[in-house]
């Protein structure tokens, strides 16, 4: 089996038991690939502020494989740990809307309808309902630019130089006869120095 690439199918391995994947026939390398992942999750989730080169060398001296392979790893662990974290950043809104509703129900019973207020106001603002939802981006719409190759300098702003590929041609045909001239030189040796370590012209 390939080596695969879809993300997805990594945040799927990557919570499997090895049991799991060797009875989904997984290849040794995928496996080995996922033991380094959770290593690097483990590793990152341990020390935050640990920069990529150093999860790479991390990476490389643990797990005895090239930068290559090292900063591959630590581009998918990224984008898994991204996943993650906005599965976990949802799941704590979710329970904090739990517990808010739990809170303004105990208010209303009580007629505390300042406390009902203000939780609701928290509310507003876990659920960012105050705000304006972001656009999505229409990427398919996106017309990408199309270059045209030319050796025409007006296009960046430089002025033509009238005559300018006679020139050329001119002075290729002048200077590129093909042969090769031995030319006179003059050896130029480096002063000589006195015994006091001064130069003499």
């Amino acid at each position: 089996m390939s080596m695969p690439t879809d993300i997805d199918q990594y945040s799927r391995y990557i919570y499997m038991e090895r049991p799991e994947m060797e009875a989904e026939n997984l290849s040794p390398l995928i496996i080995e690939r996922v033991k380094r992942l959770r290593a690097i999750f483990s590793y990152w989730q341990e020390f935050p502020t640990k920069t990529t080169r150093e999860i790479v060398t991390h990476d490389m001296q643990l797990h005895k494989i090239k930068i290559s392979q090292a900063y591959d790893d630590v581009h998918l662990c990224q984008l898994l740990l991204g996943n993650v974290h906005q599965a976990t950043k949802e799941f704590y809104r979710w329970k904090i809307n739990v517990d808010l509703d739990e809170d303004i129900r105990k208010a209303r019973v009580k007629g505390d309808f300042r406390a009902v207020a203000a939780l609701e106001a928290v509310r507003v603002k876990n659920n960012r309902t105050d705000k304006d939802d972001e656009p999505e981006l229409e990427f398919d719409k996106i017309i990408p630019q199309n270059f045209v190759p030319t050796d025409d300098p007006s296009v960046i702003g430089i002025k033509k130089v009238p005559g300018l590929r006679d020139r050329i041609r001119r002075l290729e045909k002048k200077y590129s006869n093909g042969a090769i001239e031995d030319a006179e030189y003059v050896e130029i040796k480096d002063d000589e120095e006195s015994n006091d370590g001064t130069k003499r012209g």
